[in-house]
């Protein structure tokens, strides 16, 4: 195996200079064009042709030594998804690559499904310390095979591309002056039709903030009468809304199709519920729940029928509560990790370890110390979230 040469982008994307982000950008967007024309005969993963068995099945790249295969991705193999029978591609119809995670949830569900605490144990308070039933999930990923044919676009977005995976600073190599000289990390790379594989980087997006959410160029911003932090904190705004519009502004110029599908309305949606509904289940029903709240109040953009899903007023509040308050929890989450040190998935250098778990362990210390009832006290220690468990509980 060869070495890539260059260097982690994340070792020097935060001290770039605003010119020097636009170069990198640049790079990234052109680099991104040119995979995007690569003309790929289906949706799945990408294999030497040699290397499947021969009795995998395989749609031919045309003049290659290549083939698009099953999906390697994760979500397929994730616990016992992998002794499950279901279609995990190669797909050449769209409507097969929108059906077959959740059908294959759907598999998994049945067989192996059973009551349990969602994953993350800071949602559980909110959830009511209650076990998930997985025949609720199940009722979902039904309701989502039912509207799924009504979530395809027009035929110029349904073209198979291929899309890193995770295109993020520590995945992009650059050398020292900032030409990028490779991208690492495909190993879960899928192909796609375009309106499920678009999107902007998550490394680059700033939806949060309406100036991004509307295309407009942010302005310099005015640090004349600011003090320190403020000043910091206007330059870290102007630097999100700065990257999201010139990757837009990018793509819009150099890969006109990415921007298309990006700029449909409902592609944003109806990419998040297609996630949703093939992530594997870990006892949390309300992410599916939630995008289905917002799918019945912009179905009029789907369809000019009925929307086959349907809450009443109080169900659709309930839902968008406890989507709000997970939202929430995911902020305090990042906060959290940050001051103790520890990656999302609790990574930390081995030279930090035994003073994160202090950190950790004096933050469950001072949060049990605040709470006012024996029973929060309880369930709190009892559902810790940094806490060892069984993940399976």
């Amino acid at each position: 195996m060869e070495e890539l040469p260059g260097q982690p982008l994340g070792d020097r994307w935060f001290g770039l200079s605003d010119r020097e982000r636009l170069k990198v950008l640049l790079q990234l967007v052109q680099l991104e064009a040119k995979i995007y024309a690569i003309q790929l005969p289906a949706s799945g993963s990408i294999y030497y042709a040699s290397d499947l068995p021969s009795d995998s099945p395989r749609v031919a790249v045309p003049d290659s030594d290549f083939c698009i295969g099953p999906d390697a991705a994760l979500k397929w193999w994730f616990a016992e998804r992998a002794s499950l029978r279901v279609d995990c591609g190669p797909c050449a119809d769209p409507i097969d690559v929108l059906r077959n995670p959740a059908l294959k949830e759907l598999a998994w569900l049945r067989k192996y499904g059973r009551p349990r605490f969602p994953f993350e144990r800071a949602y559980r308070e909110s959830m009511g310390y209650r076990l998930s039933d997985p025949s609720e999930h199940i009722e979902s990923l039904e309701s989502y095979l039912k509207i799924a044919p009504r979530l395809l676009p027009s035929n110029e977005f349904l073209r198979p591309v291929l899309r890193h995976p995770d295109l993020q600073p520590n995945n992009i190599f650059v050398s020292d002056d900032l030409e990028i000289v490779g991208l690492i990390d495909w190993q879960h790379a899928a192909v796609l039709p375009l309106f499920l594989a678009a999107g902007i980087p998550k490394f680059v997006q700033n939806y949060d903030d309406p100036e991004s959410l509307h295309f407009r160029p942010p302005p310099t911003p005015d640090l004349e009468d600011l003090d320190e932090e403020e000043k910091a904190d206007a330059l870290h705004d102007f630097r999100r809304r700065h990257t999201h519009f010139f990757y837009l502004a990018f793509t819009q110029r150099f890969n006109e199709p990415h921007f298309r599908a990006m700029d449909q309305t409902t592609n944003m949606l109806t990419r998040l519920v297609f996630s949703h509904a093939g992530d594997p289940w870990e006892g949390n029903n309300i992410p599916l729940l939630a995008d289905f709240v917002l799918l019945a109040k912009s179905w009029h953009e789907y369809s000019t029928d009925p929307c086959p899903i349907s809450f009443s007023t109080a169900k659709s509040d309930s839902i968008m509560h406890l989507q709000s308050m997970q939202e929430e929890i995911d902020i305090q989450l990042k906060h959290i990790r940050n001051a103790i040190s520890i990656s999302i998935d609790g990574w930390t250098p081995s030279e930090e370890y035994e003073a994160a778990c202090a950190r950790a362990r004096q933050m469950k210390v001072d949060g049990l110390a605040s709470l006012d009832t024996d029973y929060e006290r309880e369930m709190t220690d009892r559902h810790w979230p940094f806490d060892d468990h069984n993940e399976d509980e």
